[in-house]
C-alpha cells in the first residue's frame, strides 16, 4: 500500500503529465501547420524513438518472450500511433486543438463500452453514469456555434470525423494493451508500440512525397526546433510522469487526473493561438472530464 507521500508524488506526477501534454499539443498546433499530420506524426514518433532507445540502453531492455504478446504492442502501436494520433492531428489542423482535445475524453468510455460489447465486461452505475455525462457534454460542446480557433468560422466536420475516429482508436489501443503491459516494463512496452508505428508511418510517407515532410518539420529551423521539444515533452516526459502515477496512485485517481489535460489546454490556447474561449466552452469541458473522473474513480 503507498503511502500518503507516494500517494502524493503519483498524483503530482500525473497533474505534471496533463499540464505537459496540453503544452505539447498547443505547440504542435501552433508550429506544426505547415507539415502534413502524418508527417508530423511521423517525426513526434522518431523523437520518441530516439529518446526511448537512449533510455533502454541506460536502463536494459526486457523483451517480453511471448510473441503473441509482441504482436499486441506493435497492433496497439499500429492503430493508436499510427493511425490514431494521424487523425487526432488533422483534427488539430481543422477544428482546433481545444475541440480535437475534448473529444479525446471520449476514449476511455469508449474502451469500456467496447470491453463491455467484446468482453462482457460489467460496468457500474457509476461507469454508466460517467459516460452519459462526458458524451453528453461532449455533443453539446462540438455543436457551440460561438467557439473555435479565431481563423475558422464554420465547423469542418472532416475534423470532427477525425478526432471522433482518433478516440475509437486510442479506445481500441487501450483495450489491446490492457493486459500485454503486465509484467513488461513501460520503456520496453512503449517502444515495442513506437517501432512499428514509426515504419509503417515511414514507408506510407515515402511512398506518398518521399522525405518533403520531415522536410517541412525545419522549415523554418526554429519550428523544428520547438517540435522537437513538443514531441520529447509530449511522448517522452509525459510518459514517465504519467507512469510515475499509476506507480504511485490510485489507478482511478491517476487517470482522471491525467485526463485534464483538455481543461489545460483552454488557457494554453487562447493566450498562445489566440482560440477564442467562452464560459459554455468551459464549463462543457469541464463537465467531459468530471465525466471520466467519475467512471475511473468510481470503478477504483
Amino acid at each position: 500500500m503507498p503511502s500518503l507521500s507516494g500517494q502524493l508524488l503519483g498524483e503530482a506526477a500525473s497533474l505534471a503529465a496533463a499540464i505537459i501534454w496540453a503544452c505539447s499539443l498547443s505547440l504542435y498546433s501552433r508550429y506544426g501547420r505547415r507539415v502534413p499530420s502524418a508527417g508530423l506524426n511521423l517525426y513526434k514518433n522518431f523523437v520518441a524513438l530516439t529518446c526511448l532507445t537512449i533510455t533502454g540502453f541506460v536502463m536494459g531492455f526486457h523483451l517480453p518472450e511471448d510473441g503473441l504478446r509482441i504482436g499486441a504492442f506493435a497492433l496497439s502501436g499500429l492503430i493508436g500511433l499510427a493511425l490514431g494520433d494521424t487523425l487526432f492531428f488533422h483534427g488539430i489542423k481543422t477544428i482546433g486543438v481545444q475541440r480535437s482535445s475534448v473529444i479525446q475524453c471520449l476514449a476511455p468510455p469508449l474502451a469500456a463500452v467496447i470491453s463491455w460489447f467484446a468482453f462482457h465486461e460489467a460496468l457500474s452505475q457509476w461507469e454508466w453514469l460517467g459516460l452519459l455525462v462526458t458524451t453528453g457534454a461532449l455533443a453539446w460542446l462540438i455543436a457551440l456555434k460561438d467557439r473555435g480557433p479565431a481563423d475558422t468560422v464554420e465547423l469542418d466536420w472532416s475534423g470532427v470525423a477525425a478526432a471522433l475516429g482518433a478516440a475509437v482508436c486510442q479506445a481500441l489501443a487501450v483495450i489491446i494493451l490492457r493486459q500485454s503491459l503486465q509484467g513488461v516494463d513501460v520503456i520496453t512496452g512503449t517502444l515495442l508500440r513506437v517501432l512499428p508505428a514509426l515504419l509503417v508511418l515511414s514507408v506510407m510517407s515515402y511512398m506518398r512525397s518521399g522525405w518533403e515532410p520531415l522536410k517541412l518539420v525545419f522549415s523554418p529551423m526554429r519550428n523544428g526546433l520547438i517540435l522537437t521539444g513538443a514531441a520529447f515533452m509530449g511522448t517522452f516526459l509525459g510518459l514517465l510522469l504519467m507512469s510515475t502515477g499509476a506507480k504511485y496512485a490510485k489507478a482511478g485517481v491517476t487517470t482522471a487526473i491525467s485526463s485534464t489535460y483538455p481543461v489545460w489546454i483552454l488557457p494554453i490556447a487562447h493566450f498562445l493561438l489566440g482560440e477564442r474561449v467562452s464560459w459554455k466552452s468551459v464549463a462543457l469541458t469541464l463537465l467531459a472530464v468530471a465525466g471520466i473522473a467519475i467512471m475511473m474513480i468510481g470503478d477504483s
